[in-house]
């Protein structure tokens, strides 16, 4: 059994035997915290950040709405550093009047420096510790600490750190499984983790590499966002960010995305048009003979049509076959643009090709896991989009158009 399966089941084991209660402790009697933030401290110590709700201050019945009218913040950060996570946690206890309780914790927040630093030293303890709940999502803040992250407000939600769960689940990716993804990728030789991006309305513009954000990632001065994705490193060091289409391109391959609109300029039609894909599917088929390693990815995925501006009349197949065609050429183009793009930049496989390889040609793993960065940077790929458009919505062509503007 390779380690990969070995952390698996170790994980999956824990989440069964950890399921219940430890301990008798009356629920007025905890510090309830539900967002936790690492960050770098001085030295070579550990600053830790921990959201607890102020239960007086929710109001009733409304754990995720927002606070009643002069209540105040239903929430405080408190922290503390120390050696390691432990040593903090102990220390951060000495402030507080009740025991800090984790097992309902959501989302782990990590800032940027820590994550470039590296954050091999500081996981041990959110496997080892039985009270923990592995079922939770990990963020990287960018160009700012979790620290200040945990202290923003945001208008939705009386818990700010559960905004960044409803954000993530609003562009179609599955939620609570993001620290177990992780776990997994971090203990493979055939993959590395990549971890969702959170940038608050104080950091927008350039990005630590000096590039120039897109527009649409920016956020008002109150509250935050997901933009993008991090990649990490064999040696869990945050080596760089993706934007936010190519994260979302990086979750589809690598199955971990539930649904996505595409849009595209329809060619020679002086338009364009938005589709709905729901269940999109990927598969990984690798090919190697001697040294030439070859990847084919394929992408598929159904959906409606959601926005026509290009004077079609989609009651006529050869218009939605024209679509159709048109949706499956921009993603073939823009999901090879994102793989080579990593490929050159940073070499590092967050798509799990490798793992393919170890599953599907165990025997040729053998002499490439050991330099599986190098090979992968050098790998040719080929993308195949099979998208099929079910439903056209319900009118054909745009119903302001005249009829001598249509075409059919």
């Amino acid at each position: 059994m390779n380690k990969k399966r070995i952390v698996s089941s170790c994980l999956l084991l824990s989440l069964i035997f950890t399921s219940g209660c430890w301990d008798s402790t009356e629920v007025n009697e905890l510090a309830i915290e539900l967002a936790w933030g690492i960050d770098k401290g001085q030295d070579d110590d550990v600053m830790i950040s921990a959201q607890v709700i102020v239960p007086s201050k929710i109001s009733s019945g409304q754990g995720d709405g927002k606070a009643g009218a002069g209540q105040g913040k239903p929430f405080f950060v408190v922290t503390s550093s120390g050696m390691n996570t432990l040593d903090a946690v102990q220390k951060m206890q000495t402030k507080l009047s009740r025991r800090v309780f984790r097992g309902h914790r959501r989302v782990i927040v990590i800032g940027e420096s820590l994550a470039r630093h590296g954050i091999k030293d500081v996981l041990d303890t959110y496997t080892r510790d039985p009270n923990l709940k592995l079922r939770t999502d990990l963020f990287v803040v960018k160009g700012s600490t979790a620290r200040e992250f945990l202290n923003i407000s945001y208008p939705l939600e009386t818990i700010p750190g559960l905004g960044a769960l409803g954000e993530y689940d609003q562009i179609g990716t599955l939620m609570e499984m993001g620290f177990i993804n992780f776990l997994v990728s971090a203990s493979s030789k055939g993959s590395s983790p990549t971890v969702p991006v959170l940038v608050s309305g104080l950091n927008t513009g350039l990005s630590q590499e000096g590039e120039q954000q897109d527009s649409s990632e920016n956020v008002d001065a109150e509250g935050f966002r997901i933009s993008g994705a991090g990649i990490f490193d064999q040696d869990l060091k945050l080596v760089g960010f993706l934007k936010t289409s190519d994260a979302r391109i990086l979750r589809w391959v690598t199955g971990k995305l539930q649904k996505l609109t595409i849009s595209t300029q329809i060619p020679d039609q002086k338009g364009n048009a938005s589709m709905d894909v729901n269940n999109p599917g990927s598969k990984i088929q690798p090919v190697i003979r001697g040294n030439q390693i070859k990847i084919f990815v394929t992408l598929t995925g159904q959906g409606d049509i959601r926005e026509n501006n290009a004077r079609l009349d989609l009651t006529q197949p050869g218009n939605v076959n024209l679509l159709q065609d048109t949706f499956n050429k921009h993603i073939e183009e823009s999901v090879l643009q994102t793989i080579t793009k990593v490929q050159k930049k940073y070499g590092t496989d967050v798509f799990g090709f490798g793992d393919v390889i170890h599953n599907k040609i165990p025997s040729q793993w053998k002499s490439l896991k050991n330099n599986w960065d190098l090979e992968f940077s050098k790998a040719e790929v080929f993308v195949k989009a099979d998208l099929k458009v079910r439903r056209i919505g319900v009118t054909g062509p745009s119903v302001h158009l005249m009829d001598d503007e249509i075409k059919r």
